[in-house]
C-alpha cells in the first residue's frame, strides 16, 4: 500500500529546514524563506517546491513529507508511513504550495493529480511536530489537514 525509501541513511538536516538534496525553491521572491523551521513547525509559504527525492520535515523531525522515487506522495510519522496522497504513486513528480493557497501534486508533464482544495490566497503549509500537516489560511484557520497528529 505504501511503498517506501530507506529513510534512516538517506536523511540529512540540510540548512536545518528540509532533509535529503530538498531545496527549497521560490523563484524571483523577495519574500522571507519559502521553507522555513520554526521552534515547533516547519512552514511552507507560497511558490515553494519540493520535488521527486525530496522530503521537508517537521521541527522535531518527527514527521517527513516527502515526493518519493517512485512517485508517491508520502507523509512519514516516527518512520511509519501515515498518509499518502491518492493517486500520486507512480507518478508524482512535485508538489508546490501555490500562491492561490491551493497545495497540489503534479506529474513531470505539469499536470496535477492531486490538490489540497484550498484556494485561500495567503494560505501556507505547516508539518507539524505532533505528525500533522496543514494547510492554514493567512488569518491562521485550518482549511485542510492529513489528520494524522496526536
Amino acid at each position: 500500500m505504501f511503498p517506501t525509501v530507506a529513510l534512516a541513511t538517506a536523511l540529512l538536516a540540510v540548512g536545518g529546514v528540509l532533509t535529503g538534496a530538498a531545496q527549497a525553491s521560490a523563484a524571483g521572491s523577495q519574500a522571507p524563506a519559502a521553507v522555513e523551521r520554526t521552534t515547533a513547525d516547519t512552514h511552507v509559504y507560497p511558490r515553494a517546491t519540493l520535488h521527486r527525492n525530496q522530503a521537508w520535515t517537521s521541527g522535531n523531525g518527527r514527521a517527513i513529507l516527502r515526493v518519493q522515487s517512485d512517485g508517491n506522495f508520502v507523509l512519514y510519522k516516527e518512520g511509519r508511513p501515515v498518509w499518502q496522497a491518492p493517486g500520486a504513486y507512480p507518478n508524482g513528480d512535485h508538489a508546490v504550495m501555490q500562491e492561490d493557497g491551493n497545495f497540489v501534486l503534479y506529474d513531470r508533464q505539469g499536470r496535477p493529480l492531486w490538490a489540497s482544495g484550498t484556494w485561500r490566497k495567503g494560505a501556507y503549509l505547516a508539518i507539524q511536530d505532533d505528525g500533522n500537516v496543514v494547510v492554514y489560511t493567512r488569518e491562521g484557520r485550518p482549511v485542510w489537514a492529513t489528520n494524522t497528529g496526536d
